[in-house]
């Protein structure tokens, strides 16, 4: 890919820049190695990708397939081949995984794709569809390759091979069997008595599981809300191919899909695995029996006065804040606070007893996501198109007294699409906020990707179908709900 050069200057944000570049925040951070999308400087150059239309935009949609192991590690020098409606691909896979990108011509083309055995020959291993765009594309192997080095049949046993000394995923044991023959051990994540996979993301299973222990959620249901609500940690791919017989040099931002504990939004005062709001997250560390609230007693940020109710002291807010920042604290104050709006949406009528474990995921979600009111609200059908506003004080500037849905949407996906996206709806922008949340909602907040065996887990139904189930209105948008 080729670059031009922006130098920072004094006012500049990364957000700003990407705005004003036609680009976006993520890509930008990748492909000039920015840990923190808050911090940049003055006199910074700042590499930016030159629109490539007229290399090799000639596609209806591209994808960055990487393969990896049942841990969730890239499988390196891997033979495959992808066939495409055009030709045959014959790649092997870098040390991240990863092969050249794959260019399909039309919507109807979907590419198969093959891997080499270890006996000889191939076999298919999946069939790719995608929407126009750019994709990536993430295939895994149930099989786990590791190095054995040649044993003499000698010596006893180290443990009793009958009580295996338990391993991490990709951890790798040499033993012997009461007969001398050597025995090798491999950590593998699945299957487990949880029926959880967390890939690479293993290393916070214990906190899913005590965030699932405290909700009575299943933790794949867990899993699924921070896999949503998390940002990915981000590594740039390059890769070089042909097109039209072209030699085309290519870079791409993929994410690792490991979940960023460190992560922040440019465009608000969100931070953390679980994108918690500044004045969110100190309400929850004041909230008493929260997980953050008890964290920030021991530490002696909050105190507790003689009817129970806590408060922040001053010269500790900072701390607390960036308890956003601690894994733990994160996972179990999304799983805080979801809860407490559960409570607040069931004292006002809306009953999920019926729901499954992933369907009440999906509302949890909703909840976080909106908040406990506007979630309140999309159940009962009566967010308005624009924000309303209480009566303007003399010399004070009108406060915003709800936030409407084109103010919504803008927030999540910028004034240009929400534009296009309320178009869509014939300038419905209710509408066209509703369909964007349920279609973020149901395509990502799915505990069947987080199963070692999916089939043991319940069927989920749609969000939209979930507002009716739990009491909430179905809107038809001609007017009548």
């Amino acid at each position: 890919m080729e670059y031009d050069v922006y130098t920072v200057v004094l006012g500049d944000t990364l957000g700003k820049i990407a705005k004003q570049q036609d680009t976006d925040v993520d890509e930008l951070a990748g492909i000039n190695r920015i840990s923190d999308p808050n911090l940049i400087y003055v006199g910074q150059q700042i590499k930016i990708p030159r629109d490539s239309s007229t290399q090799d935009e000639d596609f209806y949609n591209e994808q960055w397939i990487c393969f990896v192991d049942p841990n969730g590690q890239p499988i390196c020098n891997l033979k495959t081949r992808v066939v495409t409606a055009d030709r045959d691909y014959n790649f092997t896979t870098d040390d991240k995984g990863f092969i050249p990108p794959i260019q399909t011509k039309h919507k109807d083309d979907k590419p198969q794709v093959f891997v080499s055995k270890l006996g000889g020959g191939e076999k298919k291993v999946a069939t790719l569809s995608a929407p126009p765009g750019v994709h990536q594309q993430t295939l895994r192997s149930p099989k786990h390759k590791i190095t054995v080095p040649l044993r003499k049949h000698d010596g006893l046993p180290d443990h009793d091979p009958s009580k295996p000394v338990k391993l991490e995923p990709g951890e790798v044991q040499h033993n012997r069997d009461l007969a001398g023959n050597p025995v090798i051990n491999v950590g593998v994540e699945c299957p487990n008595k949880d029926n959880l996979r967390l890939g690479p993301n293993s290393k916070y299973r214990d906190y899913i599981l005590a965030a699932a222990r405290k909700s009575g959620f299943k933790p794949q249901a867990i899993a699924s809300i921070i896999n949503i609500e998390s940002a990915k940690k981000k590594t740039v791919v390059t890769k070089t191919f042909q097109v039209d017989g072209k030699r085309i040099s290519k870079s791409q931002t993929v994410s690792t899909g490991e979940w960023d504990p460190d992560s922040s939004n440019p465009r608000s005062s969100a931070k953390g695995m679980t994108q918690f709001l500044k004045g969110t997250w100190l309400n929850e560390a004041k909230r008493v029996g929260t997980f953050s609230n008890q964290k920030a007693l021991t530490n002696g940020w909050v105190t507790a006065n003689a009817s129970g109710q806590c408060s922040i002291v001053s010269q500790y807010e900072t701390d607390i804040l960036n308890l956003r920042m601690d894994a733990e604290c994160a996972i179990m104050a999304a799983v805080d606070y979801g809860l407490s709006n559960f409570s607040s949406l069931a004292a006002k009528g809306y009953d999920f007893s019926k729901l499954n474990d992933g369907e009440r995921a999906k509302i949890l979600y909703l909840c976080h996501h909106l908040g406990g009111g506007d979630a309140y609200k999309y159940l009962a059908g009566t967010i308005v198109a624009e924000d309303t506003y209480w009566p303007a004080e003399p010399g004070h500037a009108p406060k915003v007294r709800s936030v409407g849905a084109k103010s919504l949407l803008t927030a999540q996906v910028g004034s240009a699409d929400t534009a296009k996206r309320a178009a869509k709806y014939g300038g419905n922008y209710v509408e066209a906020h509703r369909y964007w949340l349920s279609s973020l909602i149901d395509t990502g907040v799915n505990f069947k990707n987080f199963a070692c065996d999916p089939t043991k887990l319940e069927d989920v139904r749609p969000l939209l179908d979930l507002v009716v189930a739990v009491g909430g209105k179905k809107v038809n948008f001609q007017g009548v709900v």
